[in-house]
Formats: structure tokens, C-alpha cells, sequence
């Protein structure tokens, strides 16, 4: 039987006064986590009041 391990990170600005994401920061995050054998597999937008801000992003291993 298969088994998975999950890790969840919150992709955030680096600062309260902007809402600027850098996507070559996202990048480098995503490609480290999937080198170490994590699977993206969701995305949640944590809007408030429309405007979005930062996102949950769920990733997925298999176990040995």
C-alpha cells in the first residue's frame, strides 16, 4: 500500500507594506521542495475581501 507524507507553506510578501511576490522567490521555493521529492499538488488563494495577499500552497511525498 502507498503511503504519503504532506507539508504545507504559506507563500506570503516579505513585508506588511507590499503586496508584491517575487515569482523567481516562488521558483526557487517550488524547485527546491520538488528536488527534495514533493509533489505540488494545491494551491489556496488567502484572499481578504478579494484582494490576494499570500497562498497556501500543499505538497505531497511518498513515503518508503
Amino acid at each position: 500500500m502507498k503511503r504519503f507524507e504532506y507539508k504545507t507553506i504559506k507563500i506570503a510578501p516579505n513585508s506588511m507594506w507590499t503586496t508584491e511576490i517575487k515569482v523567481e522567490d516562488i521558483e526557487e521555493t517550488l524547485n527546491d521542495l520538488g528536488r527534495q521529492g514533493w509533489e505540488l499538488v494545491s494551491v489556496q488563494d488567502l484572499s481578504m475581501s478579494g484582494t490576494s495577499f499570500s497562498y497556501m500552497y500543499t505538497f505531497k511525498r511518498q513515503t518508503l
